[in-house]
Parts: structure tokens; C-alpha cells; sequence
């Protein structure tokens, strides 16, 4: 049975996990980051619509920052975080294509003049949303729901760890988690566990933080979702 590194955080790594296992694989988990959250207060002002380009910044939010948002327009990046929508009480929900700059596109077309947008998000998140909402003098503000934070592995738990065996795939969600597998990948001691290892990034962004990764291929999926990561295992 090949295996798959799974390095994204709870719960996100036990649904891939289960998933994994659906799938004929073994998972080997091993969050690098953790999302933890912020206190989001409600909103002071009034907003057009929501825009969402993850569903931890839904699910981590409170009750009091949501309600008053929930009959608005809910813009959303993909169709995991149109879920999340709905289950958080969100009635109309529009579903991107994956990527923050794709959902931009949508809120850009489908704004009036005067619009207002609420982004909720993470501390942490790419730019690409809000660089595009900027340049279309699109109105918009942040309310941040989360953050996104390293995990600390002792030496000793990593070194019994990957002693396990071969690992076939790695699979690598976001920019934070690659730069922190680079830094496990540059310990000598685990370097060598990772020479035959296939890492599958979710997006070209995610693989650019691996330069000089080794022996080691870097594939990138077509779409980012985890369908097309998992596309892309049956081909690597």
C-alpha cells in the first residue's frame, strides 16, 4: 500500500486521511500548522456581501460575528467552504473556482457601485484576493476570524516518525505548510527519508517554496482542490 504524508492541519488531515483510506492509500499524519482562533467581533458597519476564501475562517468564527452577516450574499472560494457556508446559516451562496483570484473575478462582476464587501479570513492568507479587489476599487474589509501557527515536533518524535518506512507521496496544502516542510526536509537526519518521495502542491505558489528540495519531485495539480491532489496521485 503506497503512503501519503499528510501534512495539513485538523480536521482538514483526518477527513484526507479517511479519505486516503477510501482511496487505497496509507496515511501517515503529520500537521505542520494548526489553526487556532481569533476573537472576530461583529461587525460595525453594513456590507453588501461576504466573500470567504477558506472555510476555517467560517468554521472558526463565532455566533455573534456570523449572525448578522447570514443573510447577506456569501461569495465563496470553493465548494468545501460553500458547505461550511450553509452550515453556518449562510442562505445564498456562490461558489468560485478554487482560488482567491477566481472568486475575486466573481465579486469584482457580480458588485454594484457603492458595494461593500466583508472578507473574512485568516491572519495568514495569500494576496491575490484583495490585490485584485484593490485594483478594481472594489470596497471591501478584513475581519480576521483565525490564525495559523507552526507545530513543534520534538527530534526524537520526528526521528521515530519517519523511521516507519517509505513515504510515497506528501501531500502540501498551503505556503506555510511547504516552508515548513522544507525546514523538516533540511534536517539531515530526515533528509534521506524524502528522496523518493512525490510532493503534490495545490497550487504553483505552494510549489515555489520547494526550490532545492533534493531528490525529491514536485508535482502541481491542474486545479486547487483536493479531487485534482488526488487526480494527480493516480498519476505521479
Amino acid at each position: 500500500m503506497k503512503t501519503v504524508l499528510v501534512t495539513r492541519p485538523q480536521p482538514g488531515a483526518t477527513r484526507t486521511s479517511e479519505r486516503l483510506l477510501c482511496n487505497g492509500f496509507l496515511p501517515l499524519v503529520l500537521p505542520l500548522t494548526e489553526i487556532v482562533a481569533l476573537p472576530a467581533k461583529k461587525p460595525a458597519m453594513k456590507f453588501s456581501a461576504v466573500a470567504v476564501t477558506s472555510a476555517s475562517a467560517l468554521r472558526q468564527a463565532s455566533d455573534e460575528a456570523l449572525q448578522p452577516l447570514q443573510k447577506l450574499p456569501c461569495f465563496v472560494v470553493g465548494e468545501a467552504t460553500a458547505a461550511m457556508a450553509r452550515a453556518r446559516g449562510f442562505e445564498t451562496v456562490t461558489t468560485g473556482d478554487g482560488d482567491g483570484a477566481s472568486l475575486a473575478q466573481i465579486v469584482i462582476e457580480e458588485s454594484c457601485a457603492g458595494a461593500r464587501i466583508l472578507y473574512l479570513t485568516g491572519r495568514v492568507r495569500a494576496p491575490d484576493f484583495e490585490d485584485l479587489l484593490r485594483k478594481a476599487r472594489v470596497h471591501f474589509r478584513t475581519l480576521m476570524s483565525y490564525d495559523t501557527v507552526s507545530v513543534s515536533y520534538t527530534t526524537d518524535f520526528l526521528l521515530n516518525f519517519f523511521s516507519r518506512g517509505r513515504i510515497d507521496y506528501c501531500l502540501l496544502y498551503s505556503r506555510w505548510s511547504a516552508e515548513e516542510f522544507m525546514r523538516l526536509a533540511s534536517q539531515a537526519e530526515i533528509a534521506h527519508h524524502l528522496d523518493n518521495t512525490s510532493i503534490l502542491c495545490l497550487s504553483g505558489r505552494i510549489a515555489e517554496v520547494l526550490n532545492g528540495i533534493g531528490n525529491a519531485s514536485v508535482h502541481v495539480a491542474n486545479k486547487p482542490n483536493e479531487d485534482a491532489l488526488f487526480e494527480l496521485m493516480q498519476r505521479a
